[in-house]
């Protein structure tokens, strides 16, 4: 079935959260036409209080999704099978379009690597004072760099063939480092990053991560790996690609269930790791560049040519 999106002005984004999980629920279980939709239950289900629950389902209602009946609250409106493909989207505040359309457009090469404060507020037609909001977000996240009136966004890996180059790179290396002599992990910072990433799982299955904590916790993984490894050239070359990767992953993460599998993997190899099997871990490592590479190929190409 064709995607659905059903785009709501005006909705708490919270709100719209749930109700995509209620009507995830309602597709995955083939909720029939007129089943009720308890607020209490659905909030221990969520884990969340009643309230945004409530504001949940009034944005279903809203959309047709779901109906109202006298003493018996919410029911859904039609069978769970015909909502399949059906989301619920919301428009992006001001500033966080601005920021999605500044780096889609750079990945698309419609924006130059450097541009003026004033060529970018003409272009997108914003006022500079939330130009720079935008801007000085960005700088914090390491999307960009400010030189004087100018902004420049940072070196990226832009097509399929600089990502097969880093992957072939990182295969070489990263997998290798684990099997060092000097090689040793931390048990304290090991569980933590664990735990960090049984965190992330949760927030992806409520929808609710955004790229740059995504980021932030794929790029810990592989430096915290390559740290231990005991060789400063290993850990240097590890973070000069996570630099190369930080704009681009905003794309790639647009992939959802792919950053869920990946952050099993990264769950798995910490795991062989606690257990002292460093040959196993460096066996998944390199399973789970290969799959990362596949990923990349299918949303970027090969790089032939």
């Amino acid at each position: 079935m064709t995607n659905h999106a059903i785009a709501v002005a005006e909705a708490h984004p919270r709100h719209a959260q749930l109700a995509q999980r209620i009507l995830d629920a309602a597709i995955a279980e083939s909720w029939p036409a007129g089943a009720r939709m308890r607020e209490e239950e659905l909030a221990q289900r969520l884990a969340v209080s009643r309230t945004p629950v409530r504001g949940a389902l009034r944005l279903l209602a809203r959309l047709g999704v779901a109906e109202t009946a006298a003493r018996r609250g919410f029911l859904l409106a039609r069978a769970g099978e015909q909502l399949v493909g059906t989301t619920v989207s919301v428009p992006l505040p001001p500033e966080d379009a601005l920021r999605a359309a500044l780096i889609r457009d750079r990945l698309a090469a419609r924006i130059d690597v450097e541009q003026s404060q004033v060529a970018l507020a003409r272009q997108y037609g914003v006022g500079l004072p939330v130009l720079q909001r935008v801007l000085h977000a960005m700088e914090q996240e390491g999307l960009v760099t400010r030189r004087g009136w100018r902004w420049a966004f940072v070196p990226t890996l832009v097509d399929g063939r600089s990502q097969e180059a880093s992957y072939q790179l990182r295969l070489m290396v990263e997998p290798a480092a684990l099997l060092l002599p000097e090689f040793r992990t931390d048990a304290a910072a090991l569980a933590l990053l664990a735990e960090e990433h049984r965190g992330l799982r949760d927030r992806l299955a409520a929808g609710e991560s955004e790229p740059a904590a995504i980021f932030h916790l794929d790029a810990k993984f592989h430096e915290t790996l390559a740290g231990w490894s005991g060789n400063p050239f290993v850990e240097n070359l590890v973070r000069q690609q996570n630099a190369l990767r930080r704009l681009i992953e905003f794309k790639t993460y647009v992939d959802r269930p792919r950053v869920r599998a990946w952050c099993g993997e990264h769950l798995e190899i910490l795991r062989v790791l606690g257990q002292g099997d460093a040959q196993g871990a460096s066996t998944l490592l390199q399973r789970h560049l290969m799959q990362a590479r596949e990923a990349a190929v299918r949303l970027f190409g090969r790089g032939e040519g």
